[in-house]
């Protein structure tokens, strides 16, 4: 090995690292949200220990999530009092293990790797389903917990296997089965990695995945009775507007197997298109109104630009013969494609682009796959002119389009920071109002002491920035 290909490597690393930085220091200047946010902070902090608070969530109506409440625990406790510098901090490393597992994935070799690294970070960054993962400043984000421990599964598959492997594959698994309902989709990246090949993906894995799998189910469902999310527990997007859950069986009644077909198609097509949002064809319905904003083009354009790109990887290795999956490309596409199956069929219920972050974090691999691809082949391949500029535009084009969609995870994160504070000054009088301030009275002072960091915290005004950056960036749906 030469050395400039041992410094390629480290290059796209350090790229990782760059990106990482800076979307950490959006974190680490946010204040902490209250809703979904506080409560659990207050509840860690009296909390005995990391056991109790496992032991005390194995049994829920809907949900099975015993792992998520231990890990705020044990956060709370390694903060040792300063649980909005600690959970914050926790939020920013999960983010720089997330984006070294992915490049980590890629396993850039060589100097065309390298230059196509660049589009396979905007598109891992600036697909909607990774705003999931980094804009809800939970004491935890369960969400990206299970995107990181899926990328740790997939990079496990990819080493050369063997007993310790094994054993960090089903404790991978389990960690995540534990945390959220998604966690799931850790076996079936698994056996989507062994029936594509992966060096790591033993048929012994497998087993031990599907037993721990069998065991899960048996102890929800069986042990502790624990039921399924309903239709009952909250809105969802359908066409261009969202349904409350009386609306929903208003307009389906009893028969709800065309929502949940709806549910799991527009999921689908969310990952590949960025079109519906959170089952709300927002895109379209901008189009319709004669008036839509530039982001619409760059979200729905740079989207169509990445899928085109793996669907001609696709067709070209099929038109050459491939049939089975023989290079690493071929497996990220094939582990891709069942993964987004599987994720969109758990949001049968209802669609959330935070429900997808997991199939969302595969998707920059098959584009950075058929990029690679592409590239080889271009030298040996003659184009006229006119072939040859259309192709580098689009291709500028497209890379232009992702390069903003990424650029645009800072404003949302600034702009919802803004209002996390402005929720803080609040706190006191709706708390006093729906019954949670007295609910929490014993935690009064460290209530009042999270309120005054939250207050103190220098953010951007958004009504001071420049009106197109809410024309051309994502926002909160």
């Amino acid at each position: 090995m030469t050395s400039a290909s041992r410094t390629v490597p480290f290059a796209a690393f350090g790229a990782a690292t760059v990106l990482a930085g800076s979307i950490g220091h959006d974190l680490l200047h946010m204040p902490l949200q209250i809703s979904d946010s506080l409560s659990l902070i207050l509840d860690a902090a009296s909390s005995p220990s990391a056991w109790s608070d496992f032991r005390a969530h194995l049994s829920e109506a809907s949900y099975f999530r015993p792992m998520r409440y231990a890990t705020i625990k044990v956060v709370s406790d390694l903060s040792n009092g300063n649980y909005a510098l600690g959970y914050r901090v926790f939020h920013a490393a999960l983010v720089l293990v997330f984006l070294l597992l992915f490049v980590r994935a890629l396993q850039i070799r060589d100097r065309v790797g390298l230059a196509a690294a660049p589009l396979a970070l905007t598109v891992f960054v600036g697909i909607h389903t990774f705003l999931g993962t980094v804009k809800e400043i939970y004491p935890t984000n369960h969400f990206l917990q299970v995107a990181v421990l899926a990328l740790l599964a997939l990079n496990l598959t990819q080493t050369r296997g063997g007993l310790l492997v094994d054993m960090a594959l089903l404790l991978t698994f389990g960690f995540a089965a534990l945390t959220l309902e998604s966690g799931l989709l850790v076996w079936v990246v698994i056996c989507a990695a062994w029936i594509s090949g992966m060096p790591g993906a033993s048929r012994r894995t497998v087993l031990g995945a599907t037993l721990l799998l069998a065991g899960y189910a048996w102890v929800r469902f069986g042990l502790f009775s624990t039921g399924l999310p309903t239709i009952e527990e909250r809105t969802t997007g359908f066409l261009f507007e969202r349904l409350d859950p009386v609306d929903i069986r208003e307009t389906f009644g009893d028969r709800l197997a065309p929502f949940y077909a709806y549910n799991v198609v527009s999921s689908v097509l969310s990952v590949l298109f960025s079109e519906p949002r959170s089952g709300v064809w927002v895109s379209t319905k901008a189009l319709m109104s004669g008036e839509p904003a530039p982001r619409y083009l760059v979200q729905v354009g740079a989207s169509l630009f990445a899928t085109g790109l793996v669907a001609a990887y696709v067709v070209s290795r099929l038109r050459s013969g491939i049939r089975k999956p023989v290079t690493l490309a071929d497996r990220h596409t094939v582990i891709f494609g069942v993964v987004l199956v599987a994720n969109a069929a758990m949001s049968y219920v209802y669609t959330k682009d935070e429900i997808m972050s997991v199939a969302g974090a595969l998707y920059g691999l098959p584009v950075f796959g058929a990029a690679v691809y592409f590239l080889r082949r271009w030298p040996a391949r003659s184009h006229t002119w006119a072939a040859a500029a259309a192709i580098c535009l689009v291709c500028m084009v497209g890379s232009m389009a992702w390069a903003v969609r990424a650029a645009g995870v800072h404003h949302v994160l600034r702009s919802q920071a803004f209002v996390q504070r402005n929720d803080w000054t609040r706190l006191e009088r709706e708390w006093r109002r729906d019954g949670n301030w007295g609910r929490y009275a014993d935690s009064e002072s460290l209530i009042r002491e999270l309120r005054s960091q939250a207050i103190s915290t220098r953010v951007v005004n958004p009504y001071f920035e420049p009106r197109w950056m809410e024309r051309v960036f994502d926002v909160d749906y």
